[in-house]
């Protein structure tokens, strides 16, 4: 299948700016607003929970004069919760009884709800075919502090993010938030950046829609638990590779066994088996080249803010697009000026083994990033404990 890598990515920047501009598009476009008054004090113990990913996560951290210190750390197998009643003592039975703070790193798709100078999440979907359905519609936090106190009459306080928007915060222990974004490709997909210091936006991109999809990412939609939806992600993510592997090879009529794991997939594309290993190459190939296309639409939206003021290349007169400028915030209306500089750097922090480390992957994406956008330069990181790190910049 040929891809119009450019016309995908266009459609995704189109995307951008029209859920800025408040209008319905396949993009959640969640903004968050990011508390500027910690809940820790100094010196003080507090604890984080990372829940979500193939593995969950629990950290004790200390805030000190220079920053934030893990003090222990322990990582598990994931955990499937049945109800809500299920996720709620899961917590309870891991938050220690000297806690005060905890800071909740949660992957799946939140409502930003910020009160009492905190940062709390409205569940509003359960994704990767989970099945605590019930708790949809509440406040993660708030339900969190009220079991505790009526089990155990003690005062919690409880800040939730999405773990994107959690990847994006722990980028900010290295860089600036203005060139600063954060991605997903894993066993899910999804991508965040900052507006300003303390706006930030959560996009759900495994949403995205304005694309073609391949006729095995349209039997494997159909096949899952919540078919028309998160079908970016079904083209691309670590959950579902595998499964076009399998239906292509069955299609095809070519003798091999089904693989049950994207990690199988990976390991065949770097051997020399005839046709499978191409098929394999092939797949973690499209699925780089289409990732790439949300990172450059994304460098666009973010660094190149004159195309927010000349919608979809739209001529407007200077008065407009001055007044356009002044609505802006300051870091913003600098990127909008900037008419004159041919650079602009975007950092990337990353997280998810089908980037880091399947054959070629990461190499595609930052050839297709290039050739899409060759005047911006984008840099790839990897925090150490992103997860936890950004969690507890939540509170700190």
């Amino acid at each position: 299948m040929i891809l119009n890598l450019k016309t995908i990515q266009q459609n995704f920047l189109n995307e951008l700016l029209d859920a800025q501009d408040g209008k319905k598009t396949s993009l959640p476009f969640i903004i968050h607003q990011l508390s500027s008054s910690p809940l820790v004090k100094e010196n003080e113990i507090f604890e984080v929970l990372v829940i979500g990913g193939s593995v969950w996560k629990k950290a004790f951290l200390q805030k000190t004069k220079t920053g934030i210190e893990i003090v222990k750390k322990e990582t598990e197998r994931s955990v499937d919760f049945k109800n809500e009643k299920d996720f709620l003592e899961f917590i309870d039975n891991e938050v220690k009884d000297n806690i005060k703070v905890l800071a909740l790193n949660f992957a799946y798709p939140l409502k930003p709800i910020f009160e009492k100078v905190k940062l709390d999440g409205i569940l509003f979907a359960v994704t990767k075919e989970g099945s605590f359905h019930d708790m949809i519609g509440k406040k993660v936090g708030f339900e969190i502090e009220k079991y505790i106190l009526e089990k155990r009459n003690r005062k919690i306080k409880v800040s939730v993010a999405n773990d994107t928007i959690c990847l994006l915060l722990s980028g900010l222990t290295k860089y600036s938030f203005d060139g600063l974004a954060a991605g997903i490709v894993g066993t899910g997909l999804n991508f965040a950046f900052f507006l300003n210091k303390n706006r930030s936006v959560n996009l759900e991109s495994a949403s995205f829609d304005k694309f073609t999809q391949s006729s095995e990412g349209i039997t494997v939609d159909k096949q899952s638990l919540l078919p028309e939806r998160g079908l970016f992600e079904k083209e691309t993510s670590g959950a579902y590779l595998y499964k076009h592997f399998n239906i292509i090879v069955k299609n095809k009529n070519i003798k091999f066994k089904p693989i049950a794991s994207t990690e199988e997939l990976d390991s065949i594309s770097r051997k020399n088996i005839p046709q499978v290993s191409r098929i394999a190459q092939s797949l973690l190939e499209r699925s780089a080249q289409l990732v790439a296309c949300q990172i450059a639409g994304i460098t666009q939206f973010r660094q190149q803010r004159q195309i927010v003021i000349s919608r979809h290349s739209g001529k407007r007169s200077s008065a407009m697009q001055n007044e356009r400028i002044q609505n802006l915030h300051g870091s913003e209306r600098f990127w909008a000026s900037q008419n004159d500089k041919q650079y602009h750097n975007m950092v990337f922090n990353m997280e998810g083994s089908l980037f880091w480390k399947a054959n070629g992957y990461k190499e595609t994406v930052e050839q297709t990033v290039k050739r899409l956008i060759p005047k911006y330069i984008v840099k790839f990181v990897e925090i150490k404990d992103s997860g936890i790190i950004g969690a507890a910049k939540l509170v700190t």
